[in-house]
């Protein structure tokens, strides 16, 4: 049995030329194996489907459970991670960290920096004017590429997971890393500019052979209608587009600080899970934080008394011989309000140890 699993899991998502495309965790939240897991990586095929050829790297947890884990891997739903499932496998999808590339190093762009990195976002800066991309305007940024647009797209790959946003400084550039960006896969493309601008540009892609279908899935105009005016106006409301759009597809909650918390730490810790919910919740299914001996915590699973009943538990769970185990949270009208809440529901906790 591995007792590293966590870590050895960061440790593969950190070696990004070593996992494929999708990455998954899956436990074992209740039964005979409750604790047992693994880290399941493999590839989808160009239509964006699980092929039945796709490759499958596994970390075991238990190695006796292999030909288990071989049975049930092809029939978990992969594409609706985070669940738990009929066999009391909770399934947790992996996703990578959202990289934001924002062609152009203007006003908005700036903006949008500081909100990538409240989000924590890696960001990446395109600019064909070394005075406009530099790091002492873009302190946060995990890449400045300075060239003409044209070798920038030519020398460069871009992430499937890329979020673009085009704000150059003029309608020729605009329409330059457009043409660009459509011939990639990616997360969300967005490009600034007037209706009349919209307009002149998509005719000019449709000139050049992209469809009508493929025009629509680009952001025009970008940002949510919130009306803003200034460049950190405009920034929000793109940002609250890309937060709308990668929110549209299940995501993981096994963040970054939690991550990195796993990676330094040596000592014992719990990690609490929401697997499964009904009724009201603050946060979703696949939600999680990092418990330590001394009560102090990483991240959240929504707050308030239910949060500090698992904390507590957790700490418990820490002066004993810590196991996994799964703990269930029945908030009838009743009994949430005698908890401080104004409506109740299912909560089930899966509390997970890593050492």
């Amino acid at each position: 049995m591995n007792t590293n699993f966590y870590k050895n899991t960061v440790s593969a998502l950190s070696a990004k030329d070593s996992i494929a495309d999708e990455s998954y965790i899956l436990s074992i939240v209740e039964g005979e194996h409750i604790g047992s897991k693994l880290f399941l990586s493999f590839d989808k095929d160009c239509t964006n489907e699980f092929s039945k050829t796709s490759t499958f790297n596994m970390i075991e947890y238990d190695a006796k459970l292999e030909n288990f884990w071989n049975e049930v891997i092809p029939k978990i739903e992969f594409e609706n991670a985070p669940y738990l499932d009929d066999l009391g496998i909770f399934v947790e999808s992996l996703n990578p960290k959202v990289q934001l590339v924002v062609c152009g190093g203007g006003h908005v762009s700036l903006a949008l920096s500081k909100l990538s990195d409240f989000m924590g976002f890696e960001l990446t800066i395109l600019e064909d004017r070394a005075e406009f991309g530099s790091y002492e305007k873009f302190p946060n940024a995990k890449a400045i590429i300075v060239d003409s647009f044209e070798n920038i797209f030519s020398k460069n790959n871009f992430s499937k997971s890329s979020c673009f946003v085009i704000a150059t400084r003029g309608h020729i550039c605009d329409a330059e890393c457009l043409e660009n960006v459509m011939k990639l896969e990616f997360c969300y493309a967005g490009m600034i500019g007037s209706k009349r601008k919209i307009a002149k540009t998509k005719n000019l892609m449709l000139s050049k052979g992209f469809s009508e279908e493929a025009f629509a899935n680009i952001k025009t105009p970008i940002g949510l209608p919130i009306g803003g005016q200034t460049p950190e106006e405009i920034a929000i409301s793109i940002m609250a587009e890309i937060i709308q759009t990668l929110n549209q597809t299940p995501r993981s909650y096994f963040s970054e600080i939690i991550k990195e918390a796993i990676e330094k730490e040596s000592e014992t810790m719990v990690l609490a899970k929401i697997v499964s919910k009904t009724g009201s919740s603050p946060r979703g299914i696949g939600s999680q934080m990092l418990i330590k001996k001394d009560g102090s915590t990483i991240d959240t699973v929504g707050g308030g008394l239910i949060e500090f009943s698992a904390i507590q538990e957790a700490v418990n769970l820490l002066k004993e011989n810590p196991i996994a185990f799964k703990k269930h949270y029945i908030l009838n009208n009743e009994q949430a309000a005698s908890l401080g809440m104004w409506c109740g529901g299912n909560l089930d906790i899966f509390f997970d140890i890593i050492n």
